[in-house]
């Protein structure tokens, strides 16, 4: 399966993902799937659509504290420290992990760019599997004018907060598996202006897991210095998040 795939490719990289934001998750007999050294947070529903892992050596050195509204696609984690995050002045930040899917005239989506982009007075990541497709992600595609007039107010929103998209522009983020459509760039992470200095990479470097979508590595650190083991000072972390998978449910 494919996320069972995702989790033992984290045993080939050089820094072990701490954070894990997966959107469509597998449901089966209404239950999540689990991985050993990861604690799971979901939505409290039947079906929830997005979910998030945090590793055990994380919590050793930070609180985690999963916010949920009435949604099912949204939800947020507050992550908080006695010491300051990322050598900054910060002692928390927020993680925003949404799925969002299309209507049937694929004007209207189910998540409203209101729910992702708050004005805070901490750092603030959001990452989504969005299904929009914008110039600013992929510039050298073409694009009809319903799929721009329909990613426009998300993108709109993020530049009014002062958000900045982290993805790399033209890599692709899914890759569909029929081939009966073109590679697209629908998975997509943004930073608020407080979180932005310590972002320090974005890539897809991790092996290919069977999925149509690619999973994507997001490092924060501090940007004054080389990054340090992840549990040595409680300040640097790998967090990972993938887009949705076949549909193993």
């Amino acid at each position: 399966m494919f996320f069972s795939s995702l989790f033992e490719s984290f045993k080939e990289t050089h820094t072990y993902p701490l954070v894990v934001l997966l959107q469509d998750p597998p449901v089966s007999q209404a239950r999540l799937p689990s991985f050993t050294g990861f604690v799971s947070f979901f939505p409290p529903v039947r079906k929830p659509r997005v979910e998030s892992y945090v590793h055990r050596s994380f919590l050793a050195h930070f609180s985690v504290l999963p916010r949920f509204t009435d949604r099912v696609d949204v939800m947020s984690l507050d992550i908080s420290c006695q010491k300051p995050v990322f050598g900054s002045r910060f002692h928390s930040f927020r993680l925003v992990n949404a799925y969002s899917i299309n209507s049937a005239d694929r004007r209207v989506h189910s998540v409203p760019p209101e729910s992702l982009f708050p004005d805070m007075d901490i750092p603030l990541l959001v990452v989504a599997d969005l299904n929009i497709h914008n110039p600013l992600a992929y510039p050298l595609r073409s694009f009809s004018s319903q799929e721009v007039s329909s990613s426009t107010p998300y993108f709109e929103l993020a530049a009014l907060g002062g958000f900045a998209l982290l993805n790399s522009p033209g890599v692709y983020t899914r890759f569909p598996l029929s081939g009966k459509a073109r590679p697209s760039v629908i998975d997509l992470a943004f930073a608020n202006p407080l979180l932005l200095p310590f972002v320090q990479g974005w890539e897809t470097s991790l092996p290919s897991t069977g999925s149509d979508h690619v999973p994507i590595t997001i490092l924060l650190a501090s940007p004054s210095s080389d990054p340090a083991p992840p549990v040595s000072d409680g300040t640097t972390w790998t967090g990972n998040y993938t887009p949705r998978s076949l549909n193993t449910s």
